[in-house]
């Protein structure tokens, strides 16, 4: 079974509400950040397991943590783009979403030296109504994306999307989707593979949604924020139930990955998709992407 490891590099107060986020982009620079102590120690952990992930690095992060992404390249990760701004694709216009995958991708191939072909929307926010995102993805260069949730959530989802990575043919190319692996029971989709998804459940139930995965031939991709690991980041005054969502089980986390991550041959998107084999199995699909 392909495994894939993916981090999702933003900091604490990168969590979309509204239009934007719970602190504008304008109130970043003056926020206590976290990032550069908690990334090191994911590096650490994944040296002493022997994986490879990508991390999606926010354009914003790499912008003022040039540091963290030479190191990341340096131990043999694969860095990708999470965009600059950290906004929802349908709180942005076709322009704005074109600005600023370019400026972030630019920033990232200005430190590395190397094209960036990978994104992750913020949100998992291409859906049934930004699929015209996967267009400017292909125009910007990006060869994959692991932008959709095929089931339910809060934020964005795209629950008749295939399970499965797929091609998707745009106007003038093709870009690889890998959904956000996701199990099947009676009339919903759930995922334990990332996020707070990862936190909330035990490790035992991890392992038993794998072996589902894995009966299926699908990969089975794991994501996760520098935030999920950090105890000393700052906690926002959510309602009751959010704060219970945006927080639980964090204490236990770094144990739980260093756990996982010994249990499996983690890779990059990278990688995967250097497999003849693999990108010739994958089906095709048309998109609704007029602009």
């Amino acid at each position: 079974m392909e495994a894939i490891l993916s981090v999702d590099v933003e900091e604490w107060f990168h969590i979309p509400a509204g239009l934007d986020n719970i602190l504008t982009i304008n109130e970043w620079g003056a926020a206590p950040q976290r990032v550069q102590y908690v990334l090191p120690r994911m590096l650490d952990l994944f040296d002493k397991n022997r994986v490879t992930a990508t991390f999606f690095f926010l354009g914003w992060v790499a912008e003022n943590h040039p540091a963290l992404v030479t190191e990341t390249l340096r131990r043999g990760h694969e860095v990708a783009t999470h965009g600059y701004s950290h906004k929802l694709i349908y709180n942005q216009t076709h322009d704005e979403f074109n600005n600023d995958i370019y400026k972030a991708k630019s920033i990232l191939e200005s430190l590395t030296g190397k094209k960036v072909i990978g994104y992750r929307a913020p949100g998992f926010s291409i859906t049934p109504e930004t699929e015209w995102a996967f267009d400017i993805l292909a125009e910007n260069g990006i060869r994959y994306d692991s932008s959709i949730f095929p089931g339910k959530r809060f934020l964005g989802h795209y629950d008749k999307f295939n399970k499965e990575p797929t091609i998707v043919l745009t106007a003038n190319s093709e870009i690889i989707e890998f959904p956000q692996t996701v199990v099947d029971f009676g009339i919903f989709r759930l995922s334990c593979f990332g996020g707070g998804y990862f936190r909330l459940f035990p490790k035992s139930f991890f392992l038993k949604m794998a072996g589902i995965i894995k009966k299926n031939n699908r990969p089975l991709i794991l994501y996760i924020h520098p935030r999920d690991i950090d105890v000393d980041q700052p906690q926002i005054p959510f309602p009751f139930l959010k704060k219970i969502r945006h927080y639980i089980n964090i204490p236990k986390t770094e144990q739980k990955l260093n756990e996982i991550t010994s249990c499996f041959d983690f890779r990059s998107f990278e990688t995967v998709i250097s497999d003849f084999a693999f990108i010739k199995s994958l089906k095709h699909i048309s998109c609704n992407i007029k602009k």
